[in-house]
């Protein structure tokens, strides 16, 4: 007999005799085993029996002729392993000659014996622990598949097909994401998948813009991969929980916590090892996963899989998140850790590692057009303007299901175009196109509305499901309809705790805000000019205006021009007059450099034209604002040599905002904190800071001002060397230096040329005759004798003649004795060969100097420089001060630490004292503040903290030793942080 007359005429019968009722008996077709979502029939002649909904025995049947043998007991006992929602307690197997009954848990044989008492799975009420349940049903799986590669090919081609559900459509309606039938393989990228599969590395990021084609990418990469191995696949939208849960499910195994999540991963490994085979795991838009944890759980898997041999990881998103799922607080996580294995960073990702899908090149184009004509039967000739549209795949989607069975245009009028789509997408989903439109636009509006920080513009994610329905004004029990995610009109992008919601191509989202939030085509053109502010609030508004232009009526655009005049007048006048107002003396540090009135320069094409620049605006001219050529690509030599331009900023928009008081400032602050950074405040007020540069300056550049100082020093200025000084045979010099290079400067131009006596001779008359010499312009590696000669003419203006001693007392430790010590300790530092060059009273006059004069030259220069902001400066306000230094063993030429507080009487102290703890400072109250200190931190300048002395000029020796000039700039950079927080700088 064969497997169907041991069925019919033996087995049937006997069940029947047992009490087996039709409905608890199944057979063939009706008789499957569940690996998740699919159902794998057998194939063969089995029988499942149940009892009161419960599996209770799989009969495994064979031919008369066959004897029973240990690969049929294998089998039976495998298929009531996988038997869905609770495996069988016993398997059968018989020939209808000889028949064996087993424990399917322990395949213990139970032939013979009452099979109620022998069974412990029976007697525990066909329970198991979780470990013991997740084993034999792997083991169960081994042995299916391994009976025939088709019924491994055919789980994994089911699991794919489940799992990709809607994603995938057929040419008969080409409305899906993924059409394999108009599916053109990216070169690049199967190239860089191709090297990944047969790499020894574990994950590969497939990443892009909504639009360009990822899903499309990764679903054709996923069918490919299932003719070479074992594949599952997962649409991280549609799955509420981790991925690894899934694969437990479409495996029917048992999963009962995430502490497991490796055990799982292993035993796919040792799987694919036993096979012989990759398992490649590919989860699509996991930017659209509203779980929170989706990243952790990735970069947990990523840590997992670095470890094994046969376990390959693919995942899509959007570009615009991926550093956020690869950074956690700014670290990279284990998945960024593993893509890096394989992808290099890359720039447009914030150098994070990937794969960078972008728009189709030419070539692919040329692939593609003729099988979307062949499918959607538009008509014509696609010109060149169209296919630069047409390298977005959703574009190209849009286009060929607005223009099916229809004549192509020569242009694209997206207004038509897109209005046409919502309208065909609209009215194929239950809302019809009223409801969706109205939702749409209430989205528009908000989204509009809503004040971004720069890094929500950058990422552009959208906003949080719930901020958005709240701000919607839905009922409690409303959200926003799931067809409109559906149709891929609107877009979810996972967040920590939930989802953002914005729309999946940013000109249907446009064309939203201009015609239906708004209908800006439908307000007058006074109406349309006091509407432009709003959109100028933010990246989408912006978008949107640029969107409406290419589709505005004349007068519209005439308003949109006058809008943007206005309103760069209006920033260029006041620009200026905050300048003027705040900053008046360092006028000239901030762009465009100017003491005079400013001008503003915009694109010639204001509606697709970008960029400004402010310019000095002749005092004859009162045409504020002209035009030029901004972009990128042109020659601007003319604007920068000629015209006065410092800077090109990248956007006009910052200039149409309605707070542009805020605008103005942010740019302002921003400018100021550059100005501070590199040093660039000089101030006038204070005759220390003027003597302090007067005696470094001339210190080290004397020799180019023919004086003959005998000067001996080690690695310290010993400045009494070069008093007295005259100023005003220094002022001589200076005027004699000037002159020579000016003669030179014109030697350069004249033929013949002169010699050098020559020069000297017309110098010395330009003295003598007092000839005026116009100031030397100049930069970089030279002597900063202009700046000295401003510093003199002050100086003798305030009554200052000659320059008896320096302002600061000098060492009182002869070089020799300095030397001396330094050789009996080979390791002297030159923090200590310095201090060294003093005796404790000396060092302690020249603290006590140093602090007094930096006290009142802190005054002097924050009321020079910042005379309408002082009273924010916290150190201004609190002087003069009353100092504590606290120095180990009380030893001025030691290490220590320096705090200060408003002092009582109006008067600088200075009081020494032991240094015992940090904290005893606080406790007595004489501190709020402590900082480093030494004697050689205010009688040489740090290299990280050395500030320039002159601007534009190299002077690295001066820079080093103008010591009170640093320490103003240290407790200025201090001052000044609540100020530029204010200003969001």
């Amino acid at each position: 007999m064969n497997e169907e007359d041991v069925r019919g005429k033996i087995l049937l019968p006997f069940l029947s005799n047992l009490g087996f009722g039709e409905s608890e008996v199944f057979l063939e077709n009706s008789f499957t085993i569940r690996l998740g979502k699919s159902r794998i029939k057998t194939g063969r002649s089995d029988i499942l029996c149940k009892r009161h909904g419960q599996n209770l025995f799989v009969i495994e049947l064979k031919k008369d002729s066959k004897s029973i043998d240990q690969n049929d007991i294998e089998q039976g006992i495998s298929y009531a392993r996988l038997l869905q929602d609770n495996i069988a307690p016993f398997t059968i197997i018989t020939n209808g000659k000889d028949t064996k009954i087993f424990d399917t848990i322990s395949r213990e044989d139970l032939t013979g014996s009452k099979i109620s008492e022998k069974s412990s799975f029976w007697k525990d009420g066909c329970t198991i622990s979780t470990d013991f349940d997740l084993k034999i049903r792997y083991e169960a799986l081994k042995n299916f598949i391994s009976f025939s590669p088709a019924n491994l090919k055919l789980f994994c081609k089911n699991q794919v097909q489940d799992r990709m559900g809607t994603i995938i459509g057929n040419i008969e309606n080409p409305y899906s994401k993924f059409i394999k039938e108009l599916h053109v393989q990216r070169q690049d990228l199967q190239s860089e998948f191709t090297k990944f599969i047969t790499s020894n590395t574990s994950v590969f990021g497939l990443i892009g813009d909504a639009g360009v084609g990822k899903t499309s990418a990764i679903c054709s990469l996923t069918l490919q991969q299932l003719e070479a191995g074992i594949v599952f696949f997962y649409n991280a939208a549609l799955i509420n929980k981790s991925p690894l849960e899934h694969i437990a499910q479409d495996l029917n195994l048992a999963f009962s916590s995430r502490a497991e999540s490796d055990v799982i991963l292993k035993k796919l490994d040792e799987l694919g090892r036993f096979l012989n085979q990759d398992v490649t795991i590919f989860i699509d838009a996991i930017d659209e996963h509203t779980g929170s944890n989706l990243a952790l759980e990735l970069s947990e898997i990523a840590l997992i899989v670095r470890n094994l041999e046969r376990i390959k990881i693919c995942i899509s998103c959007k570009s615009n998140i991926w550093d956020s799922v690869l950074r956690k607080n700014s670290n990279p996580t284990h998945l960024f850790e593993e893509l890096h294995k394989f992808h290099p960073p890359i720039s447009k990702l914030n150098n994070c590692p990937g794969f960078l899908l972008e728009n189709f090149t030419n070539e692919e184009l040329d692939s593609i057009i003729p099988l979307y004509q062949k499918t959607f039967g538009f008509k014509g000739q696609i010109s060149d303007s169209i296919l630069k549209e047409l390298r977005n795949g959703f574009f190209l989607r849009i286009f060929s299901e607005v223009y099916s069975q229809r004549e192509i245009p020569q242009e694209i009028d997206d207004k038509k175009l897109i209005k046409k789509y919502l309208k065909q997408s609209l009215d194929k989903t239950h809302l019809g196109f009223e409801v969706g439109a109205r939702i749409l636009s209430k989205i528009g509006q908000v989204i509009t509305n809503h004040k971004y920080s720069s890094w929500e513009a950058f990422r552009d994610e959208g906003l949080d499901i719930e901020s958005l329905v709240e701000k919607l004004d839905f009922q409690t029990d409303e959200t926003i309809p799931e067809d409109l995610f559906t149709r891929n009109i609107l877009i979810k992008s996972s967040i920590e705790d939930s989802y953002n919601v914005s729309f999946y191509y940013s000109k249907i989202r446009d064309y939203v805000i201009c015609f239906h939030s708004y209908k800006l085509d439908k307000l007058s053109d006074d109406e349309f000019y006091d509407s432009l502010e709003l959109f100028y609030e933010n990246h989408i508004g912006q978008s949107a205006i640029t969107f409406y232009v290419r589709n505005a009526p004349p007068s519209h655009k005439a308003a949109l021009v006058k809008f943007i005049k206005d309103k760069s007048h209006q920033y260029a006048n006041d620009y200026n007059s905050y300048l003027e107002h705040h900053f008046k003396r360092l006028k000239t540090k901030f762009d465009p450099k100017t003491d005079g009135n400013i001008g503003i320069f915009l694109p010639e094409d204001l509606f697709f034209g970008h960029g400004y620049a402010l310019f000095p605006l002749g005092s004859n001219s009162q045409n504020i604002v002209q035009f030029e050529n901004l972009s990128l690509n042109s020659n601007h030599q003319d604007l920068f040599f000629h015209k006065g331009v410092q800077s090109i900023h990248g956007s006009f928009y910052p200039l149409l905002i309605r707070d542009q008081a805020k605008s103005i400032q942010e740019n302002i602050f921003k400018q100021l904190k550059e100005i501070i950074k590199k040093g660039r405040i000089s101030v006038y007020n204070s005759d220390i800071l003027l003597l302090e540069q007067v005696s470094t300056i001339l210190y080290y550049y004397h020799q180019k001002l023919g004086y003959s100082f005998s000067i001996s020093d080690f690695y310290l200025p010993r400045f009494d060397l070069i008093y007295p000084i005259d100023l005003n045979e220094l002022k001589y010099r200076l005027y004699k230096f000037r002159a020579i290079e000016h003669y030179k400067r014109e030697n350069y131009r004249s033929k013949p040329r002169l010699d050098s006596t020559a020069i000297e001779v017309m110098a010395n008359r330009a003295v003598e005759e007092q000839i005026e010499i116009p100031p030397l312009n100049v930069h970089g590696d030279f002597p900063p004798f202009e700046e000295l000669n401003k510093i003199v003419d002050i100086l003798l203006g305030k009554g200052y003649s000659v320059l008896s001693e320096h302002h600061l007392p000098c060492p009182d430790i002869s070089i020799a004795d300095t030397k001396e010590l330094q050789e009996k300790n080979r390791k002297f530092e030159l923090s200590k060969i310095r201090p060294s060059q003093f005796s404790e009273a000396q060092a302690r006059l020249y603290v006590e100097t140093f602090i007094r004069h930096f006290d009142t030259s802190y005054s002097k220069f924050i009321e020079y420089a910042f005379p309408t902001f002082k009273e924010q400066f916290h150190f201004y306000t609190t002087s003069p001060h009353e100092y504590f230094i606290y120095m180990k063993d009380e030893d001025i030429l030691k290490w220590g630490v320096i705090g200060y507080r408003k002092s009582t009487d109006k008067k600088v102290k200075i009081h020494y004292k032991q240094y015992t703890s940090s904290n005893e400072p606080f406790e007595k109250g004489e501190t709020k503040v402590l900082i480093g200190f030494s004697l050689d931190q205010i009688l040489h300048n740090g290299y990280y903290d050395v500030i320039k002395t002159v601007d534009h000029i190299n002077t690295p020796k001066v820079d080093d030793f103008c010591v009170l000039r640093n320490w103003i700039y240290k407790f200025l950079k201090n001052d000044t942080k609540e100020l530029f927080k204010e200003n969001n700088v």
